[in-house]
């Protein structure tokens, strides 16, 4: 769906000099030059293809940030505000467009974005069998409540996906969370990337609301979500916990260093609910493991 709304120049260079399932990222910016994340590596998008160079890359306009943005919402920005106020669309297949602009504020709430001067395509990749480390130390001999953590980019929700996979045949009752509808993907009421099977699949709320409201509509066993941000969204991992249900979810950090540093997570940790907490980077491609800790934050994986 996002091909047809690309500017015509770059959507061509994609298509005739590169291997589409390796583009990760595809940056617009206004009256600047394109740059795309590569097989985990940026570059410049010139006319012959991939760049180190600046000065050989192809122009954005800022008509071409704004037609994307408008041509995804299906000419129709009330009906994904929504998302837009929390600086992203998602459209089918996955492809979560982060989107920067002019914010319009009333009473200190911000009511929408407009005036659009960039946009982050983020594509989604299915890699089957990506998971089967995390899946091996979070399914070793039970179940384990599981948090897998990494900066941006580096894999985690392609890792949670398979691992939403792999759990699923262990016949549990599996909610997923998909705040940002980017690990499953629904689309007219059918998921665009897989998941497995058995799985309950809330989509573009917030993680607070989908637990409590899942938990008491759905039991589920296990939750999954992605990229948990402030307090609320760890106070809803502890309610889920102690009240029996697993939880694997994803944060961003690049070390338990800068993961105790995240607002609210000393709470977290003091608590004591993840039993594992799996590092990635993107230091040999994205999914790259590094480190995996028990719940004391103790090494017992170190990356070779």
């Amino acid at each position: 769906m996002i091909e047809k709304y690309l500017p015509i120049e770059v959507s061509e260079v994609i298509k005739s000099r590169l291997d589409e399932n390796r583009v990760y990222e595809l940056r617009l910016r206004a009256n600047m030059p394109v740059c795309i994340n590569y097989n985990g590596k940026y570059y410049y998008l010139g006319k012959n293809g991939l760049s180190d160079r600046a000065d050989n890359a192809i122009l954005s306009s800022s008509d071409d940030v704004n037609n994307l943005v408008v041509g995804v919402s299906e000419r129709s920005l009330y009906a994904v505000n929504n998302q837009l106020v929390n600086g992203y669309i998602t459209v089918e297949g996955g492809v979560r467009i982060g989107v920067c602009g002019e914010t319009v504020r009333q009473d200190g709430i911000v009511k929408t974005i407009k005036d659009f001067t960039s946009v982050n395509i983020r594509f989604p990749h299915e890699i089957r069998g990506c998971g089967l480390t995390a899946y091996n130390f979070i399914k070793d001999t039970k179940l384990r409540n599981a948090l897998i953590v990494s900066p941006p980019g580096a894999g985690k929700t392609t890792i949670l996906r398979d691992l939403c996979r792999h759990i699923s045949k262990e016949n549990l009752n599996i909610l997923l969370v998909d705040e940002r509808s980017e690990i499953a993907a629904v689309c007219n009421r059918k998921n665009q990337l897989d998941v497995g099977n058995g799985v309950d699949i809330i989509s573009n709320c917030s993680k607070s609301y989908a637990f409590e409201y899942g938990i008491r509509s759905m039991r589920p066993d296990l939750i999954v979500t992605d990229e948990l941000i402030g307090e609320r969204d760890y106070d809803a991992v502890l309610e889920a916990c102690f009240g029996g249900v697993k939880v694997i979810a994803s944060a961003h950090a690049s070390t338990p260093e800068e993961l105790y540093m995240r607002k609210g997570f000393d709470k977290l940790f003091a608590s004591k609910v993840f039993s594992r907490y799996i590092f990635l980077s993107d230091r040999l491609g994205p999914g790259t493991y590094e480190n995996v800790y028990d719940g004391d934050m103790k090494c017992i994986y170190y990356a070779p």
